[in-house]
């Protein structure tokens, strides 16, 4: 077996070595294993999501939420934070449009869950390789039962990313980074994995006004999760060498994309 030229060890980003189905880091001395369908650079933290702080974060680790994502949970809580009905094929376009300068290059779809974009991703046929990478086992369990070999499949923290710097091409977030304890952290992350010109898109919550803001805030405080002013989203990537910030919003929901320099 063969690794990826981008991948490295998360630990010291020193270079790995094939190790059986997985990997081991000679510098390290640390070995990753990779028997159940995708690489765990998290072998030591526990797999019922304990670790993860706050009611929204927790609930990604459920296995009855990665069975129910894709059908279901996702679709609804798009519908409820643009206040419309969801149009994934028109959100995919744009996607993919703000994605257009890695093409070509490695990827990565970060926090990935059950692998619902990454698998369209890998079959637009437009990058070199696509990585799923997310924390919760049961959301990777599910992407890698559906994977079809499309997409390597990898488990990892977003804010220690198992990538060399400025090995890829290009990111994606999708209706995660609500979710992610430290989104600055992850945000330099991604910067450091991504090659000058690479393109980084997300979606997430962001204010508005009114009565939907009273309820973006009893959002944040129940589910305990992130929701942003469109100019800190905007000072956050360019803090970390993001730059040419461009949005597209519906309701509490954004799109939001920008370029590595």
């Amino acid at each position: 077996m063969t690794l990826p030229p981008e991948l490295a060890c998360p630990t010291c980003t020193g270079a790995l070595r094939p190790d059986g189905p997985g990997a081991a880091c000679p510098t390290c001395d640390r070995r990753y294993p990779g028997d159940r369908g995708y690489l765990d650079f998290l072998p030591d933290l526990p797999e019922d999501g304990a670790a993860a702080d706050g009611l929204g974060p927790r609930m990604m680790h459920s296995p009855l939420l990665a069975r129910v994502y894709e059908r279901a949970w996702r679709p609804f809580f798009i519908a409820a934070a643009s206040g419309g009905r969801p149009d994934y094929g028109a959100e995919f376009e744009l996607v993919l449009s703000a994605l257009a300068p890695a093409f070509g290059g490695p990827v990565v779809d970060l926090s990935c869950g059950p692998g619902f974009t990454g698998r369209r991703l890998a079959a637009s046929g437009q990058f070199e390789r696509v990585w799923g990478l997310d924390w919760s086992l049961p959301m990777l369990q599910r992407a890698a039962e559906d994977n079809r070999g499309l997409m390597r499949l990898v488990r990892a923290d977003v804010g220690r990313l198992p990538f060399r710097p400025a090995s890829l091409a290009g990111a994606h977030a999708g209706a995660a980074f609500h979710v992610w304890p430290d989104p600055s952290a992850a945000v330099a992350e991604v910067a450091r994995a991504l090659r000058p010109g690479g393109a980084f898109v997300a979606s997430t919550f962001a204010h508005t006004g009114g009565l939907r803001r009273a309820l973006e805030v009893a959002l944040k405080t129940v589910a305990q999760i992130h929701v942003f002013e469109v100019a800190e989203l905007r000072g956050m990537l360019a803090a970390h060498g993001l730059h040419e910030f461009a949005c597209e919003r519906r309701g509490s929901l954004i799109l939001f994309w920008a370029r590595r320099t």
